[in-house]
C-alpha cells in the first residue's frame, strides 16, 4: 500500500504542480520540478524506499515515451536543408561548453585538468527530458518550423548527449586508471561508434516493429502500441550491454516508422501523446526529488559562476560555431541557445558516478551537478516558451509530424422525423471518435412532434458533450445563423425526398442552408447509415 500512495500523492501533487505553473505563464514542467523538490527525500521525504528504488526505472520509461515522440516529429527534410549544420550540432556546443567549464574550474577552483574535464562533460549534456517536450510544442505552433528549428535542436541535442556521456565515462577512466593513457584514441573512437550504433539499432528496431505489427498475431491500435512500446524498451535498456545511444536509438526508431509506416506513426504518436500526460508528471517530479539543496550549497558562488559561464560563454559559443554560414538569423541563433541550454537527465544520471567512485572533489562535481538542474531547466523552458513568438517566425504546422489539437463542434438539426434521427446518431458515432460536442437544433413549427422525440435525441447522446437549442422561426435562417455563432465545423442534416410543411429536414431546406453557409454540410439519409 505504500507504493500507492506515494504513486497517489506523485500523480495528485505533480499535476496540481503543474497546473499552478501554467496559471503562472510559466511551463507546467517548473511546477512539477518544484514539487518533487518538495516531496523528495531532501525536504518533507514523503516517498517511501519503495518509490526511490524505482525512481531510475520509472524515469527511463518517461524518456523512452518522450524521445518516442521525438523521432515521430522530426522532419528530415528541413534538418537537410541546413546542411551540416546538425551534424555540429551533435558534438560542437557539447565540446565547447565543457571546454569553457573545464577552464573556468581550473582558474576558480584549481582542480588537476582531469578533474576539471570531469566536470565538463557532467555540465555540458542538454536535457532531453526538458528539451523534447519543449521542442514539440513550437512544432505544434507552428514556431520556427518552416527552417526546421525545432528538429534541429532535437535531433542535435540527442547526438550531444552521446558525445558529452562517452567522454565522460572516457575522463573518468583515465582518473580512476581503468584506462591506460595510451589506449585514448581507442576511447575516443566510441563516440562515433556509439552514434553510428543508435542510428542501426534504431533502424532494426523500427523494422522489426513493423514486421511484428503486420503480423497475424497483432491487431488492433492497443497490441500496436504494446509491440511498439517492447521493442522501445528493448532499444533503450540495450545500450547497457551494446556500445550505442539508446537515447539516440529510440528517436531514429520512431522517425524511421514515420518515413516507412506513416499511418503505423500517426496512431502511435496519438497514443503516445496520452500516455506521455501522465508520464511527463513522473518523470518532472522524480527530477526534482534528486535537486538536494544542501548539496548545492556546497558549490557556493562559486560552482554558480560555473555553471553561468558554462550557459553565457560556452552554450552560445557552441551554438553559434555549429550555425556558421546556416540560413538562420541572428535572433534565431539566440533562440537556439536558450532552447538548447536545459540541463537536467544526464546530470541526475551521471553527476553522483564520480563521488560514487571516490574521485577527488565528487561532492562538488554533484553539487554543481545539481546546481545545473536547477537554474538551466526553469530557465530553458521558460525562455523558451517566451522567446518563441517574439524571435522565431510562425510557419506551417505539419500535421504528419505532430497532433494538431482541435475541439471539434458539429451542429445537428432535427425535426422529430427518422431521417433527422439518422442524423443526429452519424454525428454522435464521429463526435464519439473525435471528441467533438454537439449542438443539437430543434425548431419549432406548427407541426412539430411532442416533447417526447426530443427525450429520445437527448437519451441517444448522453455519453457526449452537447447540449439542445430550441427556437422558433425560419429553419434555414436558424440553422445559419446559429452555426455561425457557435462556429460550427460541421453541420449535418437529415435528407429525406419527401416534401411538405412537416418535413423540417427536407431536400429544399439543405438546398437552401447549402449555399447561405460556408461551414460544411454532410447529408445523412436512410442510405448512408451503415445496416
Amino acid at each position: 500500500m505504500a507504493l500507492f500512495w506515494d504513486l497517489f500523492i506523485l500523480l495528485s501533487l505533480g499535476y496540481l504542480g503543474g497546473q499552478v505553473a501554467d496559471r503562472l505563464k510559466l511551463p507546467p514542467l517548473i511546477g512539477m520540478i518544484g514539487v518533487g523538490m518538495a516531496l523528495g527525500p531532501h525536504l518533507l521525504d514523503w516517498f517511501t524506499p519503495a518509490i526511490g528504488g524505482l525512481s531510475e526505472e520509472i524515469r527511463m520509461l518517461a524518456l523512452l515515451i518522450i524521445l518516442f515522440r521525438a523521432g515521430l516529429g522530426l522532419d528530415k527534410h528541413k534538418i537537410l536543408s541546413q546542411g551540416s549544420v546538425a551534424i555540429r550540432l551533435g558534438f560542437l556546443p557539447a565540446v565547447i561548453e565543457a571546454s569553457v567549464v573545464a577552464v573556468a574550474t581550473r582558474l576558480i577552483f584549481g582542480w588537476p585538468w582531469l578533474s576539471a574535464w570531469l566536470l565538463g562533460w557532467i555540465v555540458c549534456a542538454a536535457s532531453p527530458a526538458v528539451i523534447v517536450p519543449m521542442m514539440l510544442y513550437l512544432k505544434s505552433k507552428g514556431y520556427g518550423t518552416d527552417k526546421g528549428i525545432p528538429d534541429l535542436i532535437l535531433a542535435g541535442g540527442t547526438m550531444s548527449d552521446a558525445t558529452a556521456v562517452t567522454l565522460f565515462g572516457i575522463t573518468l577512466a583515465w582518473i580512476t586508471g581503468g584506462s591506460p593513457t595510451g589506449a585514448w584514441t581507442l576511447q575516443l573512437a566510441t563516440v562515433p561508434v556509439q552514434v553510428i550504433g543508435g542510428v542501426l539499432v534504431g533502424f532494426v528496431g523500427a523494422h522489426v516493429t513493423r514486421l511484428i505489427s503486420r503480423s497475424n498475431w497483432v491487431s488492433g491500435k492497443t497490441q500496436e502500441l504494446t509491440i511498439a512500446f517492447s521493442v522501445g524498451l528493448a532499444v533503450l535498456f540495450g545500450s547497457e550491454v551494446l556500445p550505442y545511444s539508446g537515447f539516440l536509438a529510440v528517436m531514429i526508431m520512431g522517425f524511421v516508422l514515420l518515413e516507412t509506416a506513416p499511418a503505423m506513426a500517426r496512431r502511435l504518436r496519438v497514443a503516445y501523446e496520452k500516455v506521455w500526460a501522465v508520464a511527463q508528471i513522473f518523470l518532472f517530479v522524480l527530477i526534482g526529488a534528486l535537486v538536494d539543496l544542501d548539496v548545492v550549497a556546497t558549490a557556493g558562488a562559486r560552482g554558480l559562476a560555473i555553471v553561468l559561464i558554462a550557459l553565457v560563454v560556452g552554450r552560445w559559443l557552441g551554438i553559434f560555431a555549429s550555425t556558421w554560414r546556416s540560413r538562420l538569423t541572428l535572433g534565431e541563433r539566440v533562440f537556439m541557445v536558450i532552447g538548447d541550454m536545459a540541463k537536467a537527465t544526464v546530470q541526475a544520471a551521471i553527476g553522483g558516478i564520480p563521488l560514487a567512485a571516490g574521485v577527488a572533489h565528487g561532492e562538488t562535481m554533484l553539487a554543481i551537478a545539481v546546481l545545473s538542474i536547477l537554474v538551466t531547466a526553469p530557465l530553458g523552458a521558460w525562455g523558451t516558451k517566451f522567446l518563441a513568438p517574439r524571435m522565431l517566425e510562425r510557419g506551417h504546422v505539419d500535421p504528419t509530424r505532430v497532433s494538431v489539437e482541435k475541439d471539434y463542434r458539429f451542429l445537428v438539426g432535427i425535426d422529430g422525423t427518422e431521417v433527422s434521427h439518422l442524423a443526429l446518431l452519424r454525428a454522435a458515432a464521429i463526435a464519439r471518435e473525435s471528441d467533438a460536442e454537439l449542438i443539437i437544433l430543434h425548431v419549432e413549427t406548427p407541426r412539430s412532434p411532442g416533447v417526447e422525440y426530443l427525450d429520445r435525441a437527448l437519451s441517444a447522446v448522453s455519453d457526449l458533450d452537447h447540449r439542445l437549442e430550441v427556437r422558433g422561426g425560419n429553419p434555414v435562417e436558424e440553422i445559419v445563423s446559429l452555426a455561425d455563432r457557435a462556429n460550427a465545423d460541421y453541420i449535418f442534416l437529415g435528407k429525406s425526398n419527401r416534401s411538405g410543411p412537416a418535413q423540417f429536414m427536407v431536400g429544399s431546406i439543405a438546398q437552401h442552408v447549402l449555399e447561405r453557409t460556408e461551414v460544411p454540410v454532410i447529408l445523412v439519409d436512410q442510405n448512408s447509415m451503415p445496416s
